[in-house]
């Protein structure tokens, strides 16, 4: 599939950046994007060289959650365009699309270059690290257009703020900034601007530096323990732990402290 409303590309050292790539609507989310975002979540699955994926938008926003235009045709108000899309099926296939992010095996970061509005947000969620620029603005805005949220917001908000600060964002639909969302623990780091990129690819290099089979495994434990009790999540950190014991890369990083070096890992 040709990604005409995303660019993929990769680096030599494993990085690779998922830019949603339509400027002109403020990159807002459509079906047709969002089919393409399952493509391009696949290309990057089958590439062995990413160790870590960096998802940022194009222009001065992230997103501005679903299109106007899509929300308007499937709330039944005429705008006189009858080009306008439609979400293609239930509310949860075009969810679904973009949470395909949420599948990667390997840790991604939401680069919340300006505007995060709505499924925006939601989608910035979606991945496991998010760091944004200082003047971005952020905001579950879906009960302001009298709609229900959507886009996993009422799953994933609670577990990060906690059931209360999620209610009143999502209950208000409030506007708030970067600062807010730091100290909330919505993004793990808030930078300038003119900083963004560099503290992005930072944190992806200390990722794609380390063991990248302990690394995926992590993920996978990080995730799956959330349903599971101590005592589950203690054998299940038993077997994994034992699986990167046999891998090639155990031996190099133990190798590397011994000779005070850097290791090289290979994945294997």
């Amino acid at each position: 599939m040709t990604l005409e409303k995303l660019q993929v590309t990769v680096d030599d050292d494993g990085i690779a950046t998922l830019l949603l790539n339509d400027p002109d609507s403020r990159n807002a989310m459509t079906p047709d994007m969002g089919e393409q975002m399952v493509a391009a979540v696949e290309r990057l699955r089958a590439d062995e060289k990413v160790r870590v994926v960096l998802i940022t938008g194009a222009g001065r926003s992230f997103s501005a959650g679903g299109n106007l235009a899509m929300l308007a045709r499937d709330a039944g108000v005429d705008t006189g365009d009858p080009d306008a899309p439609s979400m293609k099926g239930s509310p949860k296939d075009f969810y679904s699309r973009f949470l395909s992010i949420r599948s990667l095996e390997v840790p991604t970061i939401a680069v919340i270059n300006g505007h995060a509005i709505g499924a925006g947000l939601c989608f910035a969620l979606g991945c496991d690290m998010r760091i944004a620029a200082r003047d971005a603005k952020m905001g579950m805005t879906f009960t302001r257009l009298g709609i229900h949220p959507g886009m996993g917001a009422t799953w994933s908000l609670p577990r990060l703020v906690g059931s209360a600060v999620a209610c009143e964002l999502l209950f208000t639909g409030r506007v708030f900034d970067a600062a807010e969302a730091e100290r909330l623990g919505l993004v793990n780091q808030v930078v300038h601007r003119d900083q963004l990129g560099d503290a992005a690819r930072e944190l992806a290099r200390a990722i794609a530096t380390a063991g990248p089979v302990a690394v995926r495994l992590t993920k996978q434990a990080i995730y799956g323990n959330v349903d599971r009790s101590l005592e589950q999540a203690l054998d299940l950190e038993s077997r994994q732990q034992s699986q990167t014991f046999a891998t090639a890369d155990a031996k190099e990083g133990i190798r590397a402290i011994l000779e005070k070096r850097e290791p090289a890992f290979t994945g294997r």
